[in-house]
Parts: C-alpha cells; structure tokens; sequence
C-alpha cells in the first residue's frame, strides 16, 4: 500500500510540477508580450509627437503663405511694355501674360486697354484725315 501511496506522490509532484513549468513559461511569455506593447506604445507616440510637430510646422507655413504679399508698385518698364504688347500679339491671354512677366494680372489688362483705346483713337484721326 505504501507503493501505491508512493507512486500517487510522484504522480500529483510531476503534475504539480508540470503545473509550476507551465505557469513560470506563461509568466514569460506575458512579459515578453508586455514589453513588446510597450516598446510599440512609445514608438507610436513618437510618432504622434513627430506628426503633430509636421502639421504644427504646416499650419505655419499656410498662415505665412495666406499673408497678402504687398510689394509696393513699380512703374512698367518700357521693356516690359512692349513684351506684354508682343505677347497679346502672340494669342496668348492676359493671366499667362502676368504670370510669365510676374505682373500683377489687372495691371497687364489695364495696360492692353489702354493700348487698345490708343489704338482706336489712332484709327480714327487717320480715318478723319
């Protein structure tokens, strides 16, 4: 009877230590998980952190770009004059005439009307005549 009590010990000590194995390798596996999540939660916030600067940086720049840009008014070159003249011979519009000379566009149309009203009142002295 006392081998039966015997081999009943060693059984319940094997399965009470298969059970101490058991929870010491979840015991690990839970920490290796949890400095896992950690380390994944700090590289995140990191990430959050440089995010947030680049859209603070951003916002920055679009209220610097949305300032009105007033540079004070130069008079138009006779060089220019003639350019914005050739161009409109050309075809081409006054918005693209503006961009490329980098001439305020009102102050390209306001320059071919003048220049069209001229014209006209050239047209008619020599009908007159």
């Amino acid at each position: 009877m006392t081998e039966t009590y015997l081999w009943l010990i060693c059984g319940l000590v094997g399965v009470a230590a298969s059970c101490l194995l058991y929870a010491f390798v979840l015991h690990m596996k839970m920490r290796t998980l949890a400095r896992k999540s950690r380390e994944h939660r700090e590289h995140l916030e990191g990430r959050v952190t440089q995010v947030a600067e680049a859209a603070e940086r951003l916002k920055a720049q679009l209220v610097e770009m949305e300032k009105p840009q007033w540079v004070p008014a130069q008079p138009l070159n006779l060089n220019k004059r003639g350019q914005i003249l050739r161009m409109r011979r050309r075809g081409e519009r006054p918005e693209t005439i503006a961009g490329a000379l980098s001439i305020p566009r009102n102050e390209v149309e306001l320059l071919l009307k003048v220049h069209d009203l001229s014209q006209e009142q050239v047209e008619k002295g020599a009908m007159q005549a």
